[in-house]
């Protein structure tokens, strides 16, 4: 009988138990949105690791677009230039790809610089964009990536690029310190309630 105001009762202990198991699956949850890439509101800006397209057969060949988003997709058909296939069938004149916007310069400087549609700024000749570096804004998804075009066919579809990626996120500190927090509190949940050794 000495015991009951020694140990907690099993009706006492189960509603502390219950609120520690609630309270760690709570920062369980706070560190997996933590270390997931979540997109934040506003402009997006893609400099993770180098991609390299080819595209050397015309859309709409199997595979033969790189879609970059449920709204860009770029490719080209036998002829004429680039066109955004998941808004467009084809190419037209000083507008597509639609959805898009271009810039010569660096990524790092994409706030400051002047953007056009891609024939205004190949000037109607695309081969003239081989080699120069340039940003892709992907407009409705107020993304910015770097490309460069390494080959443009002049007399057939193949054409490739080398663009960015979205960005890599590493654990950020904030996670790091949950994930102390919940260590913490697993080790003062087994140590609370783990059995304690009764006295004769």
């Amino acid at each position: 009988m000495w015991l009951r105001g020694f140990l907690p009762s099993a009706k006492a202990r189960l509603p502390f138990a219950g609120i520690a198991l609630l309270r760690a699956g709570v920062l369980a949850v706070l560190v997996v949105l933590a270390l997931c890439p979540l997109r934040a509101a506003g402009t997006v800006i893609w400099n993770g690791p180098l991609y390299t397209y080819i595209q050397a057969n015309p859309y709409p060949f199997p595979d033969n677009q790189d879609s970059l988003t449920p709204s860009v997709a770029l490719t080209r058909g036998s002829t004429r230039g680039l066109f955004n296939s998941a808004l467009e069938s084809s190419y037209t004149h000083f507008s597509s790809p639609l959805n898009t916007e271009w810039a010569y310069g660096a990524l790092s400087n994409y706030s400051a610089l002047t953007y056009f549609n891609w024939e205004a700024l190949s000037s109607s000749r695309p081969p003239d964009m081989v080699g120069k570096d340039a940003v892709l804004h992907l407009i409705s998804d107020d993304i910015y990536l770097s490309i460069q075009f390494t080959s443009w066919g002049v007399r057939g579809s193949g054409f490739s690029y080398i663009r960015s990626t979205p960005t890599i996120p590493e654990p950020a500190s904030n996670a790091l310190l949950l994930i102390g927090f919940v260590a913490m509190g697993a080790k003062r949940f087994k140590s609370r309630f783990s059995t304690r050794p009764v006295r004769e």
